[in-house]
């Protein structure tokens, strides 16, 4: 992983990544971050059968939520807590022989509340297997600051 800019970006990044590892949801589904800044995130996940579908893939529902939980970690490293307004996934080729998949968020936009990031989904071999498009709403819930817990 690269070297934060800032202290303030570290303590971000180990916060936001502590935050994710301790989740049993994300525990069940596997991933490693990999790379964390505030424009840029790739992760992996193991293609383990208890993610497959019937057809043997890696099931979309397991997807998407691999991608929204590492989309809005990427999100949540402009120093605020995020939460996905719309999640586009399209889903081009299954995930079948190989061992990881690797989800690659990049920021396009930085609105005034929105925060817009372009996913890529690929194999171990680079073959781009899904594509899309999220979208963040950023809450006045500052990382190292606020408490996670919304609807209080």
């Amino acid at each position: 992983m690269r070297k934060a800019r800032t202290e303030k970006e570290n303590a971000t990044r180990e916060k936001i990544i502590s935050e994710l590892y301790a989740n049993k949801y994300n525990q069940f589904i596997g991933f490693e971050v990999l790379e964390l800044s505030p424009t840029y995130s790739k992760s992996r996940v193991k293609c383990d059968e208890r993610l497959h579908n019937s057809y043997g893939s890696i099931h979309g529902g397991a997807l998407l939520s691999f991608v929204d939980a590492m989309a809005g970690a990427t999100g949540s490293m402009s120093g605020y807590y995020v939460t996905t307004v719309s999640a586009n996934l399209n889903f081009l080729l299954p995930a079948v022989d190989t061992e990881y998949i690797y989800c690659e968020c990049l920021k396009l936009k930085t609105g005034k509340h929105i925060l817009v990031f372009d996913i890529r989904i690929t194999d171990d071999k680079g073959n781009l297997l899904d594509s899309g498009e999220f979208s963040f709403y950023a809450s006045k819930v500052s990382v190292l600051d606020g408490n996670l817990k919304f609807g209080q």
